[in-house]
């Protein structure tokens, strides 16, 4: 297997210097979708514009189109789906309900709004939940969820060629996905038994210590458990890219020791850029680029700056430093953010007093809000600024296709297939 190999002795780049930096970052106005000042010429609208018409785009993380839709609908199908949200009984249920809503009505033929914002993201790829282990609040989940993909304009894939496939085809292509918010079981059955439902990539822990290993906002910081070295060893096996984006530094480091197979942190960011837990350390980045992996870079703001306002520009600083660090075949996307469902809802799992949140793992230094989403970043119709924002940073076209896609294709064609 091929792996990135990093001089110990390799520079930090220094965050001032990084392209970008002197750029104003406040706004006066919201921009219009997609359309971020960047102060880009004609000519380089024109390339940005192709470039994201003709590239793979994988967001490891995709969050559907995003809240900010549910203003768009009409108010009888706001309420129509409002009364789906409150007859459900746990908010993850509201949550599932609140997405698939919008592909039913799209199902139904009462409105194309869903299928509309989707497209006019240019995404390639995006997930789908395959919940490991028989939680029944979570398969609960899968089965509500299920409805996003089965529209004749999305499709469930599981190797690259699929997802080449997808793009060929005109359609959205959707992988499994699992972020263990219910701890992975001991019996690695349950691991064979996602695979067989469409799993391809899994992370390890979420915030907290449980049985596998040690997420990012727990109070010690220790490695892997026997078991979750057995659980990245099955991984390996199934053909599963291991994913280490919640999990703690050491557990990091020993997913990236254990593993046979490229792994990656598919939704995080720079702990040199901004000191966040749920970035990762210099160490940690160059561990997954040695395996041959790839990180993802989100788009939560509490996670990548605390500029008011936050920019797409400060998601962009963490793409810059991760490329100059451990090179650009090892950085992607994972937006992770913002999520789909009206505000009210996501305040019920996400804000700092909700039960859910507590159970989750986030803390108040965490600063979590759900209410926020980057200046260039606020629903899915934004994704053509990441590609205008790598334009103006001065990447090539070869390096833009690698960010947006190809460097995660390269690692799903090598564990997926």
């Amino acid at each position: 297997m091929s792996r990135a190999r990093r001089s110990s002795s390799h520079a930090r780049p220094s965050i001032s210097a990084l392209p970008g930096r002197s750029r104003s970052r406040t706004t006066s106005n919201p921009p219009a979708p997609g359309r971020f000042d960047f102060g880009l010429s004609a000519e380089d609208e024109a390339r940005a514009e192709r470039l994201h018409r003709e590239s793979i785009i994988v967001d490891y993380v995709a969050q559907g189109p995003g809240g900010r839709i549910f203003d768009h609908y009409p108010p009888e199908l706001r309420s129509e789906i409002q009364e789906r949200i409150d007859a459900q009984e746990d908010v993850w249920a509201k949550l599932a309900v609140a997405e698939s809503s919008l592909y039913e009505l799209w199902e139904r033929g009462t409105s194309s709004l869903v299928k509309e914002w989707m497209e006019q993201s240019g995404l390639t790829c995006g997930v789908f939940a395959a919940p490991v282990g028989d939680d029944p609040v979570f398969r609960r989940w899968d089965a509500l969820s299920a409805r996003t993909t089965n529209v004749p304009w999305r499709r469930r894939v599981t190797t690259a060629e699929e997802i080449r496939r997808a793009k060929r085809d005109g359609v959205i292509a959707a992988y499994g996905y699992w972020q263990p918010v219910a701890p992975i079981p001991r019996g690695l059955d349950a691991l064979d038994d996602a695979y067989d439902r469409g799993l391809r990539i899994c992370m390890l822990t979420y915030n907290r210590m449980d049985n596998v290993g040690v997420g990012c906002t727990e109070r010690v910081d220790a490695g892997l458990s026997n078991h979750g070295i057995s659980v990245v060893r099955r991984l390996n096996e199934l053909g599963v890219i291991v994913d280490v984006s919640h999990c703690g530094p050491a557990t990091t480091l020993d997913a990236c020791r254990f593993s046979t197979k490229p792994v990656t942190a598919n939704h995080t960011a720079a702990r040199a850029v901004y000191p966040h837990a749920r970035g990762k350390t210099d160490e940690a980045l160059e561990a997954i680029a040695y395996t041959g992996g790839v990180v993802g870079v989100l788009c939560v703001p509490a996670f990548v700056t605390d500029a008011s306002p936050p920019t797409i520009e400060h998601m962009l600083d963490h793409v810059d430093y991760i490329a100059a660090l451990v090179g650009w075949e090892h950085v992607g996307i994972g937006t992770d953010w913002p999520n789909t469902a009206p505000v009210a809802v996501l305040r019920s799992i996400l804000s700092p007093t909700a039960a859910a949140n507590t159970d989750l793992g986030f803390r108040d230094q965490d600063r979590l809000d759900v209410t926020r989403n980057l200046v260039g970043f606020d629903d899915v119709r934004d994704f053509p600024n990441i590609t205008r924002g790598l334009v103006k940073r001065g990447y090539s076209d070869e390096q833009i296709r690698g960010i947006l896609g190809e460097n995660a294709l390269r690692v799903f064609a090598d564990v997926c297939g």
